[in-house]
């Protein structure tokens, strides 16, 4: 059974507001009311609407000012202005601020229905119960900023666009993006994940090449290509993804349309999302990342928050992963304490590490406190142990950038890397990098 749409109204006019109520709820929608601006924001939090009916002239805070409230968490959340008091003007600057639309009193009734469902058509709902909202179910947040983010998601899906993913290593960026592939139409088809810190740039050269039947682009051809840590692919890689993505901006776009003698002879049907783990903006200012194909990408720009920014879905993330791993086993209270106020720099996969830890190690029902703190010290000692493999994953990180900022140099980068020419082709094999790959420069 599909949920109705959930419809907060607000109006501190009674009368008026149990009819907008009243039509609403005949019209089969979920509906909350309230009376003041500061009510709102309760039920907001409370219900999650999918969009909010307000009044313009409230009490202390009026419909502009629980607009702004409302728009600081969820920015893509529809909200409808009502007023009897409508001027040109007012709608104009309401509208300019991103309100949804603005119907002046008396309103024609079928008229506030048509709008209603073209906001209810752009906001998804988030239920996780919810039949619908199958796509997101991997990700459990009581959180505001979690909720809107998945809002943001959806449209990206929906509207099958390009995006940029920001956040940090086990935040979920990866999980995501293989939401956004459940949502859309593209489900049926390929999600294909390309690696940028995993394969050499060569390969990744190579698996980037619009002419390539066996590329990367060939393969999700209908369905999404994923490229993680897209900040670290060489000049001409990322030549190569600007290229396709511009192709597709400009075929989608009438008015900027390019010359076809210049467009690819096979464009794919692909829709790209890239993921990094730190913002671009330093890359792009030391010119290893262009910035045009930042703005390509970036037209749809999604935060990820870390775990330490989403404290209270700590303790229902816990229970989940651990009904999974160990069914019938639980965590105690102060167990789950415990959880929420680690450090967590691992994230969310660090988390999920740490249940996998006591499932195993725990021979009792019920999870104690000191078994999670003794777990998370063990998981803690464990990553110092694995320093190696840190500081190899920073190598590679570093020797990319420097051949990129000296354009594939080796006398160069070895000198700022303060080797000599033999250690630093050493480094370089190890590592599986050809100088030659980086020789292009920026146009």
């Amino acid at each position: 059974m599909v949920q109705a749409a959930r419809i907060l109204v607000v109006d501190d006019d009674h009368d008026m507001l149990q009819l907008i109520v009243m039509r609403l709820k005949a019209s089969g929608y979920e509906v909350s009311e309230a009376d003041s601006g500061e009510a709102a924001l309760l039920r907001f939090h409370e219900q999650r609407p999918q969009m909010v009916i307000t009044d313009l002239r409230m009490g202390e805070m009026d419909g502009l000012a629980l607009f702004d409230r409302l728009q600081a968490e969820a920015p893509s959340l529809p909200v409808i202005i009502l007023t009897a008091h409508g001027t040109i003007p007012d709608a104009v600057a309401a509208t300019r601020r991103g309100v949804f639309s603005f119907l002046t009193k008396p309103f024609d009734g079928q008229e506030l229905l048509r709008r209603v469902a073209d906001a209810i058509h752009l906001s998804p709902p988030l239920d996780p119960a919810n039949n619908t909202a199958h796509w997101r179910s991997e990700f459990l947040t009581s959180n505001v900023r979690m909720e809107e983010l998945l809002r943001q998601a959806w449209r990206v899906a929906e509207e099958s666009r390009m995006a940029l993913l920001i956040g940090p290593r086990g935040a979920g960026k990866s999980t995501l993006a293989k939401a956004i592939h459940r949502a859309g139409q593209r489900s049926a088809h390929p999600f294909v994940t390309l690696s940028c810190t995993e394969l050499p740039a060569a390969k990744l050269e190579e698996a980037l090449a619009l002419d390539n039947p066996r590329g990367a682009f060939a393969q999700a051809n209908h369905g999404i290509l994923y490229i993680e840590d897209v900040g670290t692919l060489s000049p001409l890689a990322q030549g190569r993804l600007h290229t396709l993505l511009l192709s597709q901006a400009q075929a989608e776009d009438p008015l900027h349309r390019m010359d076809p003698s210049a467009m690819p002879l096979h464009l794919p049907d692909t829709q790209v999302i890239a993921a990094t783990p730190r913002p671009l903006d330093i890359s792009i200012a030391a010119g290893h990342f262009r910035s045009e194909l930042y703005y390509l990408l970036c037209r749809t720009c999604l935060n990820v928050l870390p775990l330490s920014d989403r404290r209270e879905d700590i303790p229902m993330l816990a229970m989940h992963f651990l009904s999974q791993i160990a069914p019938g086993r639980t965590l105690a209270p102060e167990a789950l304490f415990a959880l929420e106020e680690g450090s967590w720099p691992g994230n969310v996969r660090q988390l999920r590490g740490i249940i996998e830890q006591l499932a195993s190690s725990t021979v009792t029902q019920i999870i104690t406190e000191a078994g999670v703190r003794r777990a998370m010290r063990d998981l803690e000692d464990v990553s110092l142990v694995a320093l190696d493999d840190a500081r190899r994953d920073f190598e590679h990180d570093y020797l990319i950038r420097l051949l990129q900022s000296t354009a594939g140099n080796v006398s160069q980068a070895a000198r700022i890397a303060q080797r000599n020419r033999t250690e630093f082709y050493k480094l370089l094999a190890r590592h599986e990098l050809d100088p030659a790959n980086f020789k292009q420069r920026f146009r």
